[in-house]
């Protein structure tokens, strides 16, 4: 089994099979922690921790973190277009933390609409989870986000400015394309796998 844990453009694969991913750093299963994660990234983008037992191994390295899921997604209309959020100097999808007592569902389609005005955002399908973690206020957390293909006609959109989001944009496929290139490497994998059942091929592309 593989876990891939990304810390904004770094990767930390948690394999119980070691993978071929090249130049990755190979980390002892007993010197994973978060500090000596954090110090290897400062050379390495990738890490590659491999262990027969590594679902025990995860666990250890999860408690030192909190645990906190997300939900968002990719919001197509009727022209083709996918819709776009920028923040933080990069482009985004919309999603959020899920409310005590709210769906993973409805989750997405309330995060899709406080971040961009649409409204009314039907679920097509689940396309994936991704997990990263990040610092917060001093806090570390580690999200695990469920990830939708939805679709709404094509609206005028509101970013939601208190958010730090600077525009929410209908994009083109050749606009998406280039938005790819200033992004996260969770959002990439996102339109991935988008593409993936596109094309009617699984996650791994068969």
């Amino acid at each position: 089994m593989r876990t891939d844990i990304f810390f904004a453009d770094k990767l930390l694969i948690l394999t119980d099979v070691t993978t071929a991913t090249k130049g990755a750093y190979h980390l002892p299963s007993s010197e994973l922690s978060r500090a000596n994660v954090l110090k290897i990234f400062g050379n390495s983008n990738t890490i590659e921790v491999c262990d027969p037992a590594i679902d025990a191994v995860k666990e250890r390295f999860f408690a030192e973190f909190k645990y906190v899921e997300a939900a968002g997604g990719i919001v197509c209309n009727e022209h083709g277009e996918s819709l776009m959020i920028y923040r933080n100097n990069r482009w985004d999808l919309p999603k959020g933390h899920i409310d005590a007592g709210e769906s993973v569902e409805e989750c997405a389609v309330r995060e899709i609409c406080e971040e961009t005005g649409v409204e009314g955002a039907k679920i097509v399908r689940f396309l994936c989870n991704t997990l990263h973690g990040y610092c917060v206020y001093g806090e570390w957390e580690l999200k695990l986000t469920f990830w939708y293909e939805l679709y709404a006609e094509a609206t005028e959109t509101k970013p939601q400015a208190d958010e730090g989001i600077v525009c929410a944009v209908w994009c083109s496929e050749e606009e998406v394309s280039q938005n790819l290139l200033e992004t996260y490497p969770t959002i990439r994998n996102v339109f991935a796998a988008k593409n993936s059942m596109r094309y009617g091929k699984d996650s791994l592309g068969r």
